[in-house]
């Protein structure tokens, strides 16, 4: 039997393209006070980052419990299915762990996880390249030696607004969003194994925003195998024009851009806008 491919909401991974390439999606969960919401199912990217803006609350995040894969995994094995689970970083969620903890409850070694050291559209990049080796009948083992490879050049590089809401998750520290916002900064920060790290200091947003565009064209000129996703919260026509100089410019097919899920949009808030690509 073919191998199936779970994965976790916070890959932003559209609706009907998981559908489309057969891929099941975890949630994590967003918890306002003791009222805890499933990431992309009880509450939508948008009306998340209504609800952010308005509530008194500070919104934490938590991993999906290990029994809501264990569930998935139960499903797929008792069809005959092999599972690979590929997930965001270790290093900024407890995801990976609940996997592992509910392939060990298994004891089956058809079912493996996958950390893929990145999030968001990163995270997404190895998520749909392993569906469609998966459609296209690549075994569990195949798929994990082209994810290894691949994993290290996937880069992801994002802006925020403001640093305030990585620095009350946890994700940054105090002292750094403290100097970010005194001088005013709009720092670049990237994802580099598996975790957030600053990467170039800007002044403005605007600046910002073309410095990302620049990132990424160093990173993907002369290469042969190109992928590059946009993400983004609340400035979706931004996100577009990024998305459309850069498919423009490098003669890509298609340049996705991706809303970005609630669990990850706790962290970052309003107005950010990021890019992931992958080139060898």
């Amino acid at each position: 039997m073919a191998v199936k491919i779970v994965s976790d909401t916070v890959n932003g991974i559209p609706a009907e393209i998981a559908q489309q390439l057969e891929i099941i999606n975890v949630p994590l969960r967003v918890n306002f006070g003791t009222e805890t919401l499933r990431d992309c199912v009880d509450i939508s990217p948008e009306a998340f980052l209504d609800r952010l803006a308005t509530s008194k609350q500070f919104p934490t995040t938590s991993q999906p419990p290990a029994g809501d894969f264990l569930e998935v995994f139960q499903k797929l094995r008792a069809a005959g299915h092999d599972v690979l689970c590929i997930l965001l970083s270790q290093k900024l969620s407890g995801t990976v762990m609940s996997a592992n903890t509910a392939k060990e409850q298994l004891q089956d070694e058809q079912v493996q996880v996958f950390d893929t050291f990145s999030v968001a559209a990163g995270e997404a990049i190895l998520v749909m390249e392993a569906a469609r080796l998966a459609q296209a009948g690549q075994s569990l083992t195949q798929i994990m030696q082209s994810l290894e490879a691949m994993r290290d050049k996937v880069h992801l590089y994002f802006v925020v607004d403001t640093l305030e809401y990585l620095a009350k998750g946890g994700r940054l520290s105090t002292a750094q969003a403290f100097i970010g916002t005194v001088l005013q900064m709009k720092p670049i920060l990237k994802v580099e194994h598996g975790q957030i790290e600053g990467a170039e200091r800007i002044r403005t947003t605007s600046k910002a925003h073309t410095r990302l565009r620049h990132i990424v064209a160093e990173g993907i000129r002369g290469k042969t195998r190109v992928q590059v996703a946009v993400i983004y919260t609340t400035i979706k026509d931004q996100a577009q024009k990024l998305a459309d100089e850069i498919r423009t410019e490098y003669h890509l097919p298609h340049v996705p851009v991706h809303t970005i899920s609630p669990v990850v949009s706790a962290h970052i808030g309003p107005r950010a806008l990021g890019v992931a690509f992958y080139a060898e």
